[in-house]
């Protein structure tokens, strides 16, 4: 193995070169392009990829177009280096390969960095679990903020918060389309969201009274773990299908406090057809 000749990819003729970088997954093309100044000038390419990060004590930045999707996880365990696992779901398949560095929430920033001035790539959410930085998630929140002009979809992950920690992030992380929502804070209390968003999720609900669900103005949104009645439910459709309230909204959800009375009192005088049952919720 040792005597093993080497393919000299660089010693090829450009179009060669081209084609079997063309034929690289983005986290290997970003990797090459890394690895000297004549590999960066030959990784020229812009690819219309998206790019999720997820900001927790192992990072993780995935790249891909949909269906098929590529990830690099950063950790502080060197046995984990280099290694490469294949994770399946039943609308993705992901290849993921781990990185060591002692350093792995700076080393995802750069390698975003790298990758976005190389490729021009697109950021598509962000993930943020808070309960793994502590005070430090205000430095994360600036670098989002002096990263990215907007990002499309945010999540964030947490409990036993602060509730001006989380509204903190909310008001100084510039997203535009989708808030996922999944943090139980100390206090309890509603955060204040823009109505301009398209979508809402939120995980802890328990603080969400009638009021606020007549308040919301996205065209989709579900809310989950709230004491909403089946009463409150059955006026909320009469207020939808009356055309008082909600004229843009496309989906909604919400647990159900008692799910033996909803037909008869959170459906009545409401036409319906009932459909299969599901053992989660839907995801938006």
């Amino acid at each position: 193995m040792m005597n093993r000749a080497r393919f000299r990819l660089l010693h090829l003729d450009y179009v060669a070169i081209r084609e079997v970088l063309n034929s690289l997954d983005p986290i290997d093309y970003i990797n090459f392009s890394r690895a000297s100044k004549s590999c960066k000038t030959l990784s020229t390419m812009k690819k219309s990829y998206k790019v999720c990060l997820t900001i927790k004590t192992c990072p993780m930045l995935k790249i891909g177009n949909g269906v098929i999707n590529y990830a690099v996880l950063w950790t502080k365990e060197k046995k984990e280096d280099k290694t490469r696992m294949l994770r399946t779901w039943p609308n993705e398949a992901r290849e993921c390969v781990f990185e060591y560095s002692e350093n792995p929430l700076g080393a995802m920033k750069e390698f975003y960095m790298h990758a976005r001035s190389l490729m021009g790539i697109d950021i598509d959410c962000v993930v943020l679990f808070m309960d793994d930085f502590g005070e430090q998630f205000r430095e994360i929140v600036y670098w989002l903020n002096s990263t990215f002009r907007e990002i499309p979809a945010i999540r964030v992950y947490g409990k036993n918060q602060q509730q001006i920690n989380v509204q903190y992030i909310l008001d100084n992380v510039k997203y535009k389309d989708s808030l996922k929502l999944y943090v139980k804070t100390v206090e309890m209390l509603p955060p204040e969201i823009p109505d301009t968003i398209k979508e809402l999720r939120i995980g802890y609900g328990s603080w969400i009274t009638l009021d606020y669900l007549m308040s919301l103005k996205m065209c989709k949104f579900a809310l989950l773990d709230t004491y909403l009645t089946n009463e409150d439910i059955n006026f909320f459709f009469k207020s939808w299908m009356q055309m008082k309230s909600h004229n843009n909204l496309e989906r909604f959800e919400v647990n159900l406090t008692n799910p033996e009375d909803f037909v008869a009192i959170g459906l009545r005088d409401i036409p319906y057809e009932m459909g299969p049952t599901t053992s989660a919720p839907f995801l938006l």
